[in-house]
């Protein structure tokens, strides 16, 4: 029969240790944690929009001197823009309500009908009707000295363009405030563009808990081939591991009397009757088969206050089996 497809029963506890590795135990976390984290975020993200879009239908009131985030106003004069971002494409005007307070207000495109009346009525005669005022609603912004800078001197010619009215920032400051009205309109991603972002952490832990799990099955996959050179003593290996004992607990070091079971960095197996002998090198024990395979057993570091015992016990017992295979040589050759 083929030995590749000769399939051996192997115990609870062997295969606890193949199968339970630790890229497995990673990646199962990495992808809780981040489908975990991608539901919540999906629920705070929804949560967090239908708040935006609650508070559109109740903004609150305009008070050009306090942040009021989404907030409204009536507006009964409005001016000609006197500034303008040509490369955003959004306009500056100077608002006034019906007492003739100051605001400032920007806005994308043409005028919407309501505010190009009001537009043209304060350009226009003293007789014609006075357009009702209209309520406008948008985020409230902060002004900066770029902005002042430019409606001061809008400001300072607006009511005699023959003669410039001097007029500090400060001065405008008191009139106009420390915030202006935004009144594009701005969806829930448009306003907050970092919003999208937090769904880089949950998406970072499901990618790295796919390569780990990916990783876990290449180890899988090489562990079963290395396996198919053990069918012979596997069973023996089996039923001794059944009874062995950790050699410090959680170190996933196992020997028994005739095998060195490992599993620190992926599972293998040794008869210790095929160990040649015991190699170091830069703090790392090595086991060196007759075939002339290694096999890496512990690094110092992960083993201390243990290591020159398992070095020990380990070269106790492969010199052990070598009494006993050169005595029963003898035996045999007598």
């Amino acid at each position: 029969m083929d030995r590749r497809k000769q399939r051996i029963s192997l115990s609870d506890k062997m295969s606890k240790l193949i199968y339970l590795d630790r890229f497995l135990f990673a990646g199962a976390g990495c992808l809780v944690v981040g489908i975990s984290c991608l539901i919540s975020f999906l629920f705070l993200y929804g949560l967090a929009e239908d708040r935006f879009n609650k508070r559109q239908m109740n903004p609150a009131y305009f008070d050009s001197y306090t942040a009021s985030g989404y907030s409204s106003t009536e507006i009964q004069y409005l001016t000609d823009y006197f500034a303008e971002h040509t490369k955003e494409g959004y306009r500056l005007y100077m608002g006034f309500d019906s007492t003739l307070k100051p605001f400032i207000l920007c806005s994308e495109g043409d005028l919407p009908a309501e505010l190009q009346a009001l537009l043209d009525y304060t350009y226009g005669q003293e007789d014609d009707p006075l357009p009702e005022a209209v309520r406008i609603s948008g985020f409230c912004r902060p002004l900066n000295s770029e902005i002042m800078g430019f409606a001061r001197d809008s400001y300072s010619m607006m009511w005699d363009e023959s003669e410039q009215i001097p007029i500090s920032s400060d001065e405008l400051s008191d009139m106009v405030g420390n915030y202006y009205l935004d009144i594009r309109s701005f969806s829930f991603q448009e306003e907050y563009p970092w919003s999208k972002a937090v769904f880089g952490f949950p998406v970072l832990f499901l990618f790295a808990g796919v390569l780990y799990l990916i990783r876990y099955l290449k180890r899988l996959k090489a562990c079963r081939k290395r396996m198919e050179g053990w069918l012979e003593w596997l069973p023996a290996a089996d039923r001794e591991f059944a009874d062995a004992k950790e050699f410090k607990k959680g170190l996933k070091i196992y020997l028994t009397g005739h095998y060195l079971i490992l599993a620190v960095y992926y599972f293998d197996m040794i008869p210790l009757a095929d160990i040649e002998e015991l190699s170091e090198n830069l703090n790392i024990l090595m086991a060196v088969a007759k075939d002339g395979s290694n096999h890496m057993i512990i690094e110092r570091h992960r083993c201390r206050g243990c290591y020159d015992q398992l070095k020990a016990e380990l070269y106790k017992k492969i010199q052990e089996i070598k009494d006993i295979q050169q005595f029963s040589q003898a035996d045999y050759n007598f």
